[in-house]
């Protein structure tokens, strides 16, 4: 090796420096050649698959359209496959084109014409697929498997979906917790339990979409949520009971305003301000003194702006005495807003 790499030196060293400049050259043009023509080549697939895709939609649709406009008689029966379909359908390029359309589809139908498109995923298994993606090693295969299970309704694979709610992949593990709600509502939020990560902004939003319309069904429940060890199960407990101005749990809020999690303080003030009442205007004049983050004693004077009352009026007059022109400000707007009220 010692000797190759003298013998290298060697006859580089015999090379001018004019020579050396044009084989750099030479080197890179081909660097460049080789990237620009994988380029083209990766476009050139992706162009002819997609053109295959979309020849294949061409030939689904009439017999799609068919299967969105049955009525049934009798839902145990199975749907006709035409022959030529059915050819089609051996290859595995085609069930996943038809895979794509049905979740497409899926997605904007409901009622009967949703319902037949469920069925004929189910009828042509076309679930093992979707599961094969959700197994595979690749985080973007994983969230694309769990969302056409969920979309399909597919309960059986509830198990699985659930390990995956604490997967290291952001993504992966969001679109598991996202099936659960979706497919089993409340009793989804089973992974709250031992849930390690995060939950983001976003995700406590989507959350809390899915769930708009379903009312708290166990106050043991909630209440267990609200003495999670991660803040952010914390944090979304107390936005579900300010939207569903879930009143019986007032007390429990008072309790998060002593909370080490700033998060949760500041998402405890923000409920008491959705749950008007004598007791909240009395927790948040309570622990605003005790309130260390100047942008927490902000939102308690924002709270006590949609929850406070008069009597709350003389806690407001004597902190105008305060050295800090936002707070003042702050406060004169509450006091202002009070005395209309009155």
């Amino acid at each position: 090796m010692t000797t190759f790499l003298k013998s290298a030196f060697q006859q580089l060293n015999s090379f001018t420096a004019i020579e050396l400049f044009y084989i750099a050259i030479a080197v890179f043009t081909s660097i460049i050649l080789g990237l620009i023509s994988a380029m083209v080549f990766i476009m050139l697939a992706k162009s002819k698959q997609a053109s295959r895709q979309k020849h294949l939609q061409a030939q689904f649709k009439q017999w799609l359209v068919s299967i969105i406009l049955h009525e049934p008689e009798d839902k145990k029966t199975d749907f006709e496959i035409p022959a030529t379909i059915a050819l089609l359908l051996q290859k595995r390029f085609a069930r996943r084109a038809l895979l794509s359309e049905l979740i497409r589809l899926k997605d904007n139908l409901s009622g009967q014409s949703g319902d037949n498109i469920q069925q004929l995923f189910n009828q042509l298994h076309l679930g093992n697929l979707s599961a094969h993606d959700m197994r595979s090693s690749k985080w973007y295969l994983k969230a694309k498997g769990i969302q056409e299970l969920a979309a399909m309704e597919q309960k059986a694979y509830l198990p699985e979906i659930y390990t995956l709610t604490q997967h290291r992949h952001p993504v992966v593990r969001m679109e598991a917790q996202t099936a659960l709600v979706y497919l089993q509502g409340y009793a989804g939020l089973t992974f709250f339990r031992q849930l390690a990560y995060p939950l983001t902004e976003y995700h406590q939003a989507k959350l809390l979409q899915l769930l708009a319309n379903q009312p708290i069904p166990s106050p043991e429940m909630v209440r267990s949520w609200l003495v999670s060890p991660n803040p952010t199960v914390v944090q979304f407990t107390l936005k579900l009971i300010s939207e569903q101005h879930a009143t019986q749990f007032q007390e429990d809020v008072i309790t998060c305003l002593s909370h080490p999690s700033e998060l949760v303080r500041s998402q405890a003030i923000s409920c008491l301000g959705e749950i008007p009442s004598a007791p909240a205007a009395l927790a948040l004049r309570t622990h605003y003194t005790s309130e260390n983050s100047k942008a927490l004693q902000l939102n308690i004077l924002s709270g006590l702006l949609k929850t406070g009352t008069t009597n709350d009026l003389p806690f407001l007059h004597q902190l105008r005495q305060t050295p800090d022109e936002g707070m003042r400000l702050a406060v004169e707007k509450a006091i202002r807003h009070l005395q209309q009220q009155a």
